[in-house]
Parts: C-alpha cells; sequence; structure tokens
C-alpha cells in the first residue's frame, strides 16, 4: 500500500489502534458486523456502534419493513450514501448521492422479501445477522451502512486521533448520522483530517474485517456441528446418507464433512431454516466467529 495515513501524516505505525487506510485508492476491507458484536462487551467504542444499529434496524424493521411503507422506507434509507472519507471497499469512484437511491431500494426490497425482517422478528434488528441471513446485503452494503448510521461516533473517534497525534492538517466538517432518540437523521460538526480538500474518517482496526463469505461458513458450522452429528446418531442409515461415509482400515466408517456440506448446504436466503431447524446454531456461530475470525491481519493484504 502506497500513501498511508501514517505516513502522510508523520505518525508511527506502532502507536496507533485505527485502521491504517492508503489515500490516493480504497482497499478491500470492511467494517465488519460480527467483529462489533465479539467487541462490544470489552470496548465502548463497539458497544456504542451495536447500539445505534440495533436502534436504527429496530426502526427500520417495525415501522417500515414489517407494514411495507415502501415509499417511506426508501426514503428513510436514502441517507445511506456512499461513504468515501474512510477509503474501505472496492471501488475509489465517489458514486455519492446518485447512487443512494439505488442501494435504498435494494436494501428495503432484500429486507421485505426476508421472512425473519417481514415477520417483525427480532433477528433482523442485528447487524450481523442481517449480513448473515438477508439475499443481497453482502460485506460491502453492510460496512457502508455501519459507517453511515454511526457516522458521528467514527468522526469522534477519528477527532480524538487528531488531539492524540498533534495533527494540525484538519477542517471542520458536516457529518450526517441517525439520530436513535428522535428516529431522524441529523448531522454534527467534527474537526477531521484533510487530504485534497476531502475529509478522512478513521476506523479501530478491531472491528475491520477482510471480505468474508459468512453465510459459507455458517453452512460448514451447521454441517459440521449439527447435520453430521444429526445423522451420526441415525439408528437406522439411509441410502444417500451412506454416500457420506468412508470406511476406515479397521472396518469402522468416518462421515466426511465436506460431503455433508455438498448435499445439505443453502443458499444464503435459505438459511433461515438452519436457524428455525437447529435452535441455538446461530448464537453459537457467533461465538465461533468470535474465536476464529479475528481482526484483519495487515500481512494479508
Amino acid at each position: 500500500m502506497k500513501n498511508l495515513f501514517t505516513e502522510y501524516y508523520g505518525i508511527k505505525s506502532a502507536t496507533i489502534d485505527f485502521f491504517d487506510i492508503p489515500l490516493d485508492e480504497d482497499i478491500e476491507v470492511f467494517i465488519c458486523p460480527f467483529l462489533v458484536e465479539n467487541t462490544k462487551g470489552k470496548i465502548n467504542f463497539s458497544r456504542k456502534v451495536y447500539d445505534r444499529l440495533v436502534g436504527f434496524l429496530t426502526e427500520l424493521n417495525k415501522n417500515y419493513i414489517k407494514p411495507n411503507k415502501r415509499d417511506l422506507g426508501i426514503s428513510f434509507l436514502s441517507h445511506l450514501h456512499e461513504p468515501n472519507e474512510i477509503h474501505f471497499g472496492y471501488s475509489s469512484s465517489n458514486k455519492g448521492k446518485a447512487v443512494a437511491r439505488e442501494k435504498a431500494i435494494m436494501i428495503f426490497d432484500a429486507l421485505r422479501s426476508n421472512r425473519f425482517a417481514k415477520k417483525g422478528l427480532h433477528t433482523t434488528n442485528q447487524a450481523h445477522n442481517v449480513l448473515l441471513l438477508v439475499k443481497g446485503i453482502g460485506q460491502d452494503i453492510m460496512s457502508d451502512i455501519i459507517l453511515n448510521v454511526c457516522r458521528d461516533i467514527f468522526a469522534k473517534f477519528t477527532s480524538d486521533v487528531v488531539k492524540k497525534h498533534s495533527i494540525l492538517n484538519i477542517k471542520e466538517f458536516e457529518c450526517e448520522h441517525y439520530n436513535v432518540k428522535s428516529k431522524k437523521w441529523m448531522k454534527t460538526k467534527y474537526e477531521l483530517p484533510v487530504y485534497q480538500n476531502k475529509k478522512i474518517i478513521l476506523v479501530p482496526k478491531k472491528i475491520v474485517s477482510g471480505k468474508r463469505a459468512y453465510s459459507t461458513r455458517y453452512n460448514w458450522f451447521v454441517s459440521s456441528n449439527y447435520i453430521s452429528v444429526q445423522i451420526l446418531n441415525k439408528p437406522n442409515i439411509s441410502k444417500k446418507e451412506k454416500k457420506l461415509f468412508k470406511k476406515l482400515k479397521d472396518g469402522t466408517r468416518k462421515i466426511i464433512i465436506k460431503k455433508v456440506y455438498e448435499t445439505y448446504k443453502k443458499p444464503k436466503e435459505d438459511l433461515i431454516q438452519f436457524v428455525i431447524n437447529y435452535p441455538g446454531s446461530l448464537d453459537e456461530f457467533i461465538q465461533y466467529a468470535k474465536e476464529n475470525y479475528p481482526e484483519i491481519d495487515l500481512s494479508d493484504l
């Protein structure tokens, strides 16, 4: 990566707790709701982001998605602009307001088509569950939602970095964000770093992830921890299930998780059935993700 934030502002990278972004391009990383969930009990910043997202998604699902108030819901979501100030994602082009309405329509329709959201169930009031279970909302879109909804929280974090490292090249910017109490979008001013006359907002390292197909990982988790166990405990194995085993030299049979996964895996929109069929699997998967998918390792980039 070239022209990193720390290089440009003369900050020793060993002293930072934010993700060090390249200033002339975007990097393929994302704000991860699973990492927000995983760290909310230990980091006050994550707790603030988590609570804000729950408030936003609860309002969206309860008052727009469930009653199918499409026009009002799209208007509510049209504040989700392209957050170019964090330099995350797939493209460095400034799409801004041009795609805000298109993104709003896509998000509304994705949630409206989801069984949990449509019925007003609490599952889709949590951002990591939306990422996992709602078709059409991937890691890039969820990352954008988190930044837009919580922009003031990230801006405050960035202004603290400015003070800590005595950054002088700053300017006051209006930052739009969602207010849980008023249930409306509002703007607050913060002094933020400037590069080429544009504001920069920084993100804590501990909630940044590379691209991860969580639906694939949940499929594997259920195949390994639930479906395989279920088959092994059956008194009678069907012909279809016998193909999932291999015979060892001593005559015993061993189930092959990969074959179970390939046989029973579901597309993202159908993962809800796994949540229903295997109560507890979702919470266990979140704990599994906490232990196995830590924040991004910069050496992998």
